[in-house]
């Protein structure tokens, strides 16, 4: 599993993946939220908008990002 550390106060699931080059779109990441969620601090979520702080993770295609 890769592990990338982004650091940021806030930021939304849908604009971290984007930030992260994991998709080329914001649109696509909410499209991919939706469809087959990502793990939030090990929970799983359908929310694109849901807000991330400072030590909360997110899990996606084998990428671990926590929010530094």
């Amino acid at each position: 599993m890769e592990k990338i550390e982004f650091e940021a106060d806030v930021i939304a699931a849908k604009d971290l993946l984007k930030a992260i080059n994991i998709v080329p779109s914001g649109g696509i990441a909410k499209h991919i939220i939706k469809e087959e969620g990502v793990l939030i601090n090990g929970e799983i979520s359908y929310l694109p908008g849901k807000k991330l702080y400072k030590n909360d993770t997110l899990e996606f295609d084998d990428i671990l990002v926590t929010i530094i």
